[in-house]
């Protein structure tokens, strides 16, 4: 699929779930322009997904990128729906909150591989292959971004 038709294919639902985040359509659009620059980086590791990974991987490029905005801004987004859409459950808006700002505390590559593994349910050999990295860095990033999410909610909560 060349980055044309992807594009046609995925701006609207990347739209979607960026705006579910974020809130606002300016933020939204920002986000799905991060993305769609993220996989025009790497055409060729894009090109051999099947569809679903491609789908996994657009998911989580797309979060990464709305996040980071939300880190920027932190005060407008739902946090019930944030931890909806992270982990499929629905917690208590402080709780909520809690973890959005835990999340948005992670270096973007250390939050990138916490979605893709607990959200999108890779294992650490599909997160390697995705992220090109090593499985044992992917193992340390998660090992890593759980301290660093633990320490968070209990020192804010």
């Amino acid at each position: 699929m060349d980055f044309e038709a992807l594009y046609e294919s995925y701006a609207g639902w990347m739209y979607r779930l960026a705006h579910a985040i974020l809130r606002q359509p300016q933020d939204a659009e920002d986000a799905v322009q991060e993305a769609f620059l993220t996989v025009a980086r790497k055409p060729e590791f894009y090109a051999v997904l099947t569809p679903e990974r491609l789908k996994a991987a657009l998911t989580v490029i797309t979060k990464s990128r709305a996040l980071n905005i939300l880190k920027k801004r932190r005060d407008t987004a739902d946090p019930e729906l944030i931890e909806e859409t992270l982990t499929g459950k629905t917690v208590s808006v402080t709780d909520g909150l809690l973890l959005q700002q835990a999340m948005a505390s992670l270096p973007p590559a250390a939050r990138e591989t916490v979605l893709l593994h607990y959200a999108d349910g890779f294992t650490v050999p599909e997160i390697a292959e995705l992220l090109d990295a090593k499985t044992e860095t992917v193992k340390k990033t998660l090992y890593r971004a759980r301290k660093q999410l633990r320490r968070f909610m209990e020192e804010e909560g």
